[in-house]
């Protein structure tokens, strides 16, 4: 990872972070509310609500838990997910939900990953998609997904060989890998640019497992 991470800003001017992966890996490890704002406060991210430190503090706390998240990935049913999210604090949309469950579906069907993998655009991804029955996996998520992929790969936030690291013989062996990180830059980019409501967790671990797919086996990044 760089010795700094560089973030653009909706006015056009440029923020760096100084400390790079030691910096990025405290985020995802913080251990409490006030441990991650001091950890923050280090890094020059000072400027955000107590409430989205809160928010941004659940999610990665969520994130820490791996096993408790394949309890969720593993669970069809939308009454009993919330009720497991709820013991973090979080909450998430049946469109969102059914996102999940769609992203893990092709994500451990290595037949259509090839196909995927092999199509040329957005257009013929989502054809196939639909061809398969999934129907939960739009164009606005794939474009988050390219766009979170291509910011970890072109801006060099991640090198080639952290990058190899998270592929994985499966799907839940790849987002095992990459979903704290994910948080991680979720949590330094939407609380240093004052986003309030940071990303939805769920939403974030679709991004994840999206993301798993470009940087698998094959090395494929589209």
């Amino acid at each position: 990872m760089k010795d700094s991470i560089i973030i653009e800003k909706q006015d056009n001017t440029t923020e760096y972070f100084t400390g790079g992966k030691a910096f990025v890996d405290a985020v995802a490890k913080a251990g409490s509310k006030e441990e991650l704002r001091s950890i923050l406060s280090k890094g020059r991210i000072a400027d955000f609500s107590d409430e989205d430190l809160e928010e941004s503090y659940r999610n990665l706390a969520l994130s820490q838990h791996w096993d408790a998240v394949q309890e969720m990935f593993e669970d069809k049913d939308y009454a009993s997910c919330c009720q497991k999210l709820a013991a973090y604090g979080i909450t998430t949309s049946k469109e969102h939900f059914d996102l999940i469950n769609d992203v893990i579906a092709t994500a451990s069907d290595d037949a259509l990953i090839h196909e995927i993998l092999h199509n040329t655009d957005m257009d013929a991804t989502l054809a196939t998609l639909r061809a398969h029955g999934y129907y939960a996996i739009n164009a606005e998520f794939l474009g988050l997904v390219h766009d979170n992929a291509v910011h970890l790969y072109e801006d060099a936030l991640l090198t080639e060989e952290e990058l190899a690291e998270l592929s994985g013989q499966t799907f839940y062996e790849r987002c095992e890998k990459s979903i704290n990180l994910i948080f991680a830059l979720s949590t330094i980019a939407g609380l240093s640019l004052g986003v309030s409501g940071v990303a939805d967790p769920a939403l974030l671990i679709a991004i994840a497992g999206g993301i798993s797919l470009m940087f698998g086996k094959d090395g494929a990044e589209e």
